[in-house]
C-alpha cells in the first residue's frame, strides 16, 4: 500500500534530541507534516515543526491519515488517540526508549517521573494505539504485549550535519557525550582513564552532557578533564570534533539493553573509533568498525592501540564512517518507517 505522506503528521516531544531523531528526521526525510509540543490535549502549545509548509499546530483530528505520537502518555492523549481514530484515522505509539526499565537505574535524574503509576499511563496509551514504532528490536518485544503491531524504525542520521574536520591539536582526546543514567557503568572506566592520563601526559578527557570529566578535575585540572555541559543538540557534531577516541560503556540491565547506537552512530559519522558495549552497539564489528568492551578491563587494550597508533584511529573511523554513511543515514533507513507506516495504513 502507498502512504500519501501529506496525510501523515508526526507529533514530538517538545524540541528535543528524542523530537529531533524520532520525529523531525523522519517526517522531513518522508514529506511528511511534524511538530514538537508541550503540554496535553486539548492545550497542547506549538514549540517548533512544519505543518502544511507554515509553523503551525496541526489539526490532528481532520486532517490526517495517520499521526505517530512520540510517548503519550495520560487519559487527555488517550482520548486524542480516540478521537483520531474515531475518523478512521491511524495512531502510532513512538517509543526510542525502555521506560519500563528507568526506575532499575541508580542516578537517573528522571527516575522519580517513571513511577508505576506513569508507567501504567503509557501502556494504556500503548494499547488505545493502532501500533507501536520502535527503534529498537528490544524495546519492540517488551512492549509487544502491549500491542501485537510492533514494528522497529532505527536511528538515522542527517550526515551533513556532520560534514566537520577535526581540528589539529597537539593532545589526544578521550571522549563521552551523552545524558543520564551512565554513572555506574562509566565511573570503572574512568579508573582506567584515569591511569592511562598518569602515563600519557598528552592525553586528556572531554565528556559532553553528564559532567563525567569533573571527577578527574581534582588530579588533573580542568585543562586536562574538561566537562562540555549541556548544549543545543545543533552543537554536538562540532564539539565531539574534540574527540579522538569515544566511550561508549552501556550496561547490562532492561534499561541499556533497549538502548539504541546513537553513540556509536554521531562518533562514527565524524570518523572517530568507539570503544562500546556490544550488547548496545550490535551493529559495530570489532576491530573493523570500532571495539568491543564488555566491561572496564576490556577497555585497556583497544584504548592504548587507538591512542599509540594513529594510522588504527584513522582505518577504524573511516571503516565506521562508510558503514554508517551507506546504512545509518536518514535516507538509508527511511524505508523502514515507509513499510511500517504503509502496514499501519492497511490494517
Amino acid at each position: 500500500m502507498t502512504v500519501d505522506m501529506s496525510r501523515v503528521c508526526f507529533v514530538g516531544l517538545d524540541a528535543s534530541a528524542p523530537c529531533y531523531y524520532r520525529v523531525m528526521l523522519p517526517a522531513m526525510e518522508l514529506g511528511a507534516d511534524w511538530t514538537g509540543v508541550i503540554g496535553f490535549p486539548p492545550n497542547i502549545r506549538w514549540v517548533t515543526g512544519g505543518v502544511k509548509g507554515e509553523s503551525q499546530l496541526p489539526n490532528l483530528v481532520e486532517d490526517y491519515d495517520i499521526v505517530v505520537i512520540q510517548q503519550p502518555k495520560g487519559d487527555s492523549w488517550e482520548a486524542l488517540i480516540k478521537a483520531v481514530q474515531a475518523t478512521g484515522a491511524k495512531v502510532i505509539f513512538e517509543i526510542d526508549d525502555y521506560v519500563h526499565g528507568v526506575p532499575d537505574v541508580e542516578h537517573h535524574d528522571f527516575a522519580a517521573a517513571f513511577d508505576k503509576r506513569a508507567l501504567m499511563l503509557y501502556e494504556r496509551c500503548m494499547r488505545a494505539s493502532d501500533a507501536i514504532i520502535a527503534s529498537t528490536e528490544y524495546i519492540a518485544k517488551k512492549y509487544k504485549k502491549f500491542n501485537p503491531n510492533v514494528f522497529v524504525c532505527r536511528n538515522g542520521l542527517d550526515l551533513r550535519r556532520y560534514a566537520l574536520g577535526k581540528p589539529e591539536r597537539p593532545t589526544l582526546n578521550i571522549g563521552w557525550a551523552g545524558s543520564t543514567g551512565h554513572q555506574k557503568m562509566m565511573m570503572p572506566w574512568l579508573n582506567h582513564v584515569a591511569h592511562i592520563m598518569d602515563a600519557r601526559p598528552e592525553v586528556n578527557f572531554v565528556s559532553i552532557g553528564a559532567p563525567f570529566a569533573t571527577a578527574l578535575q581534582p588530579k588533573f585540572g580542568e585543562q586536562r578533564a574538561i566537562a562540555i555541559p549541556w548544549a543545543a543538540i545543533e552543537q554536538y557534531p562540532a564539539a565531539m570534533t574534540m574527540f579522538d577516541v569515544a566511550l561508549a560503556p552501556g550496561g547490562g540491565n532492561s534499561w541499556f539493553k533497549g538502548k539504541s547506537d546513537l553513540r556509536w552512530l554521531e562518533a562514527s559519522a565524524l570518523g572517530i573509533p568507539v570503544i562500546g558495549r556490544p550488547s548496545v552497539y550490535r551493529e559495530m564489528e570489532d576491530g573493523v568498525t570500532g571495539f568491543h568492551a564488555t566491561g572496564p578491563h576490556e577497555l585497556v587494550e583497544p584504548l592504548n592501540r587507538l591512542l599509540s597508533e594513529p594510522e588504527l584511529r584513522r582505518e577504524i573511523g573511516a571503516a565506521a564512517k562508510a558503514y554508517v554513511t551507506e546504512h545509518r543515514s536518514i535516507g538509508a533507513v527511511a524505508e523502514d518507517w515507509r513499510e511500517a507506516l504503509a502496514a499501519v495504513a492497511g490494517l
